[in-house]
């Protein structure tokens, strides 16, 4: 059954749903529905919706189911990497489970959100993020916060655990992960050029941890997806296999 996302706030059964314009083309032209074919409507805050197509291209809503939100949030601060790194780092993290997305512009950060093309790079991230959600079936849509500085991006991060990723001072992942679930988790990474020593002091003294994934150094745009897989894993629906 296909899947489509749509910017509504509440899904009710019984209703009539316009799908954006841009998916009723990618009906018709090349996934080649017909009236009467079933569909699925998530609209980002855990609610699923089923129901068939009719002549218009609109989707009368016949159930509606509510998905739970993930066990553990967890938090994705992201140094921002050049070129298109981030994209996948959006992408992937989306199909992982990724709750919060915060792009974070750092001392070593070689990549620049310009101001001009900020709206427009806003656009194109947001749409990987619903794509990647729906693609994953990952019914609760991540909030993205971008073109923060470390110290704006510190000051709003409230999470049970806070971990950063760095070589230079990493103590051990499994000594830093608590036995019992945390409701949350927030992890830095830092740009291709590391994370500064000035920086690695604000970020202690904001209450994160320093630790490392082993003695491989890896890229930016895997050291947060392998890190977020792992706490998933351990605290999230990995090991359930329980959708959120």
């Amino acid at each position: 059954m296909r899947s489509f996302f749509i910017p509504e706030p509440e899904l009710s059964c019984g209703s009539v749903l316009v799908l954006p314009a841009e998916q009723r083309k990618h009906i018709k032209t090349v996934l080649r529905l017909s009236p009467g074919d079933e569909v699925e409507l998530f609209n980002g805050t855990g609610q699923v919706a089923r129901g068939v197509l009719d002549a218009l291209d609109q989707v009368q809503v016949l159930q509606v189911e509510t998905q739970p939100a993930a066990a553990c949030r967890l938090t994705l601060l992201q140094g921002l990497p050049k070129g298109e790194k981030l994209e996948l780092i959006l992408q992937k993290g989306t199909e992982i489970g990724v709750s919060c997305f915060q792009v974070v512009a750092m001392e070593r950060s070689v990549g620049r959100l310009k101001a001009e093309k900020k709206e427009q790079k806003l656009g194109r991230w947001w749409k990987i993020i619903q794509e990647a959600a729906r693609q994953s079936r990952q019914y609760h849509l991540p909030e993205l916060q971008a073109d923060l500085s470390l110290p704006q991006a510190l000051g709003q991060v409230q999470a049970d655990l806070k971990l950063v990723l760095w070589e230079e001072e990493a103590g051990s992942l499994t000594a830093a992960l608590p036995r019992q679930i945390p409701q949350s988790v927030a992890v830095i990474i830092g740009p291709e050029g590391g994370i500064s020593r000035n920086e690695i002091e604000l970020i202690k003294q904001a209450g994160f941890v320093p630790v490392g994934l082993g003695p491989r150094i890896l890229r930016t745009e895997t050291a947060g997806l392998a890190i977020m897989s792992i706490l998933q894993y351990l605290y999230g629906d990995f090991a359930t296999g329980r959708h959120g």
